[in-house]
């Protein structure tokens, strides 16, 4: 197997347990509430952007790109 897939499926795992993970918490949180925590559209878009964002410093990452000076 070469390096490239080995990335892609450790890569496809992490995002698959986190996934689980989050709605784990979601589910978990809105029970806690008696079921009443509902997503607005804008906790939608917010939670969209920041993983936009996660995704740009995953290849910042790999690029080798610093925001530090």
């Amino acid at each position: 197997m070469r390096r490239e897939e080995r990335w892609l499926l450790l890569g496809g795992a992490l995002g698959a347990l986190f996934g689980v993970l989050a709605a784990y918490l979601y589910v978990r949180a809105r029970q806690e509430r008696g079921g009443s925590a509902r997503l607005s559209p804008a906790a939608l878009v917010q939670s969209a952007v920041t993983l936009v964002t996660l995704l740009r410093q995953i290849v910042e990452l790999a690029e080798g790109k610093s925001r530090r000076p």
